[in-house]
C-alpha cells in the first residue's frame, strides 16, 4: 500500500487566512506533503482552485462555523448554513453525499487569541440515519490546542517554543472516539492543523501566527492508500475521501520526529484487513501484525485500553472481538495514533 501524507483544516484568504492557495500549496510541497484540505469558514470562494497544484493535491471544502459547534463538511457542491442547529447541518451534510469532521470539540478557555469554539452536545455525534455512514473527530488541533493556554504574560513564549503549550488530545475527547466506537458506529480520528497563518502586532514588530511551511510539519495524517493518488483529479478525490471516511490512516505529530512508513494489519492465512476493516473471528483467532518503521515504543489499544507494549514491532494473535488501535508517545505527548480495525466474533 502507498501511505500519502496530508494535512487537513487549512484556511486562506477566502477567509481569515492570510495565504492564498497557491502560496498554501508550495508551503504543503516544501513540507513534503502529497495532498492538503482547505475549509474556509462558511464559504467556498476558492473552489476554482481545487485540483492538482505541481506535485500537491489540493481539496477545497469547508468549515461550517456558528458561534459554537464548527464542523468540517467535505465533498459537498454547496455552502451549508450555519444558521441550524449542528443535527440539522450534519443531516444536511450527509443528505447532500458528503461527510464531516467535529472540529476542536473539547475547547475549554476565552482569552485575548481565541473564543471557546467547543462542541456543546456530544450525544450529537452522526447523521440521524447513521447506516453504513462514518464521521470524523478532530482528536487534536494544533492552533485550538495552542491557544488555550495563552495569556498576557506567556504570549510571547509560547509564540517562540509553541511545543510547550500544547497539552495533547484530551481525555475526554479519545475517551469519546473510543467510546463511540465501542458503541458500533464508525468515528475516525484526524489530526488537524487549523493554520491561518494570523499577522498579529506584536511588541516586537509585525509577526506570522505561524507560517504554513511551518505549520505543515506538525501534524500529518497519513492515508494508507492502495496506490498513489493518480493525476485525474476526480479519481484521486474518490481515493482520497474513500479511505478518510473509512478511517484508512494514521496520524503523526512530526515536532517528535517522522514516522512515514506504518504497518498496522490483521492477518489469518491469506487473509488481510486494515484500519477501517471489520475482520471476523468466525473462522478462527486473526493474528495482529505492527511495525511503526522506526525505534520507538508502540501500544496496541483494546476497548480503550492498553492490551500490549512492545518497541517498534509487536506480533500478537487474538480470539476477542472488539475495536483495536495503535499509538505512540516519545514524551508526554501523542507521537502517533492509528485509527482503528474493529474485530468482530
Amino acid at each position: 500500500m502507498h501511505v500519502s501524507p496530508g494535512a487537513l483544516h487549512i484556511h486562506s484568504h477566502y477567509s481569515d487566512g492570510s495565504g492564498t492557495i497557491p502560496d498554501i500549496c508550495a508551503a504543503a510541497q516544501a513540507a513534503g506533503l502529497e495532498w492538503i484540505i482547505i475549509t474556509d469558514h462558511d464559504t467556498l470562494d476558492g473552489r476554482f482552485e481545487h485540483g492538482w497544484h505541481d506535485k500537491v493535491m489540493v481539496v477545497v471544502d469547508q468549515e461550517i462555523t456558528p458561534f459554537h459547534n464548527h464542523f468540517i463538511a467535505c465533498n459537498l457542491e454547496q455552502v451549508i448554513s450555519n444558521s441550524q442547529p449542528p443535527q440539522s447541518f450534519i443531516d444536511q451534510v450527509y443528505d447532500r453525499g458528503g461527510f464531516g469532521i467535529i472540529a476542536h470539540p473539547d475547547e475549554q478557555r476565552y482569552n485575548q487569541f481565541k473564543g471557546v469554539y467547543r462542541w456543546d452536545d456530544w450525544n450529537v455525534n452522526m447523521p440521524t440515519n447513521s447506516t453504513g455512514r462514518s464521521i470524523g473527530i478532530e482528536l487534536w488541533n494544533f492552533m485550538s490546542d495552542w491557544g488555550e493556554s495563552l495569556n498576557t504574560y506567556n504570549s510571547l513564549y509560547n509564540y517562540f517554543l509553541p511545543r510547550q503549550a500544547l497539552r495533547g488530545p484530551t481525555r475526554a475527547t479519545i475517551e469519546w472516539w473510543d467510546a463511540l466506537n465501542m458503541s458500533g458506529k464508525r468515528a475516525f480520528g484526524v489530526f488537524g492543523v487549523d493554520v491561518h497563518a494570523f499577522l498579529r502586532s506584536t511588541p516586537i514588530g509585525r509577526v506570522q501566527v505561524f507560517p504554513y511551511q511551518w505549520m505543515f510539519g506538525t501534524f500529518t495524517n497519513y492515508m494508507w492508500l492502495p496506490e498513489r493518488l493518480p493525476g485525474n483529479f476526480a479519481s484521486a478525490l474518490r481515493m482520497l475521501y474513500g479511505a478518510l471516511a473509512q478511517g484508512r490512516s494514521y496520524m503523526v505529530n512530526r515536532m517528535e520526529g517522522d514516522c512515514p512508513n506504518v504497518e498496522f494489519r490483521a492477518f489469518r492465512g491469506s487473509d488481510n484487513w486494515y484500519a477501517g476493516d471489520i475482520a471476523s473471528l468466525s473462522e478462527g483467532p486473526i493474528t495482529l501484525k505492527i511495525d511503526l518503521g522506526v525505534n520507538a515504543p508502540v501500544r496496541l489499544i483494546h476497548n480503550g485500553q492498553v492490551l500490549k507494549e512492545a518497541q517498534r514491532q509487536l506480533l500478537m494473535t487474538v480470539n476477542t472481538s472488539g475495536v483495536y488501535r495503535i499509538e505512540s508517545y516519545k514524551s508526554k505527548l501523542p507521537w502517533m495514533m492509528s485509527n482503528p480495525l474493529y474485530i468482530t466474533q
